[in-house]
């Protein structure tokens, strides 16, 4: 084994054992709301444990990309181009997403409910975004290391919103419900339904 193969293998371990942490606590979340790990609401230990896993499952899954990039196969020309299009696209998306709704909130703290810019289409452009990265990004490297940790991150970015639905209710109660009826998940047509309001005020209007 040499040295370059004992690294990959070292940041592979690393990273999988970090991504496999976070999908745990996000299934532990989903399942009882009560131990939730994530959201976290507040910056309390889950927080920075939540955050140190993040670190090392991303400088795995770098770290992989960059040492096996195309050991597993070379895409062709067109293959690579639509990958890195696709990267691309996904980081702008995601990165108008994080300005939009603001880094801490981002990170799973308490803010306020947004419904602008991205959040127009989608109620987790970030992870759209996020998913497209991850996707592309694993099969430009042609790398089924990067493949492997590529998919955890991307099960997590599919399952987060089940765990944060039913937080993001309590927070802001009606207003999230409309929200949420109105905009779709991921991605998908927006259903444009009268608000509460519109209706209450309409079936006074009719009653007149």
């Amino acid at each position: 084994m040499t040295a370059t193969t004992g690294v990959k293998t070292l940041l592979f371990d690393v990273g999988l054992v970090a991504g496999a942490t976070l999908v745990v606590g996000l299934v532990i979340s989903i399942r009882s709301p009560t131990r939730r790990f994530w959201p976290h609401g507040e910056p309390d230990w889950t927080f920075w444990v939540g955050w140190a896993a993040w670190l090392l499952y991303f400088g795995g899954l770098f770290g992989v990309a960059y040492l096996d990039w195309w050991n597993w196969y070379r895409p062709p020309t067109l293959v690579q181009v639509i990958s890195l299009l696709l990267v691309l696209a996904g980081a702008v998306l995601a990165t108008l997403a994080v300005w939009r709704l603001g880094f801490w909130e981002s990170s799973g703290l308490e803010g306020h409910l947004n419904t602008e810019g991205p959040y127009r289409y989608s109620r987790n452009p970030q992870y759209v975004g996020y998913v497209a990265m991850l996707g592309g990004g694993a099969v430009l490297a042609g790398s089924w290391l990067t493949a492997v940790l590529a998919l955890v991150g991307i099960v997590w970015f599919l399952l987060a919103p089940l765990a944060e639905e039913p937080w993001l209710r309590e927070q802001y109660g009606d207003a999230y419900e409309e929200y949420l009826r109105s905009v779709p998940r991921f991605l998908g047509r927006r259903h444009l339904e009268p608000s509460r309001q519109d209706q209450t005020d309409r079936s006074k209007g009719g009653n007149l």
